[in-house]
């Protein structure tokens, strides 16, 4: 899956870090700059399959 954050450095910090909570990141594309609107940006998240739970589950 591949999800994309906009906003400024701060947003796509705190976005990013929320959503490795949840779900396991593949790969960050690079920030782009938005020039239509100033201190924006541009990221790409691409999701990794399932997270291996180990060898010791509940």
């Amino acid at each position: 899956m591949r999800i994309r954050i906009d906003g400024t450095y701060a947003e796509l910090v705190h976005a990013a870090n929320t959503i490795r909570k949840v779900l396991p990141i593949g790969s960050i594309s690079p920030i782009l700059p938005l020039h239509e609107r100033p201190y924006t940006w541009r990221v790409f998240l691409n999701t990794a399959p399932k997270r291996d739970t180990g060898r010791w589950t509940a």
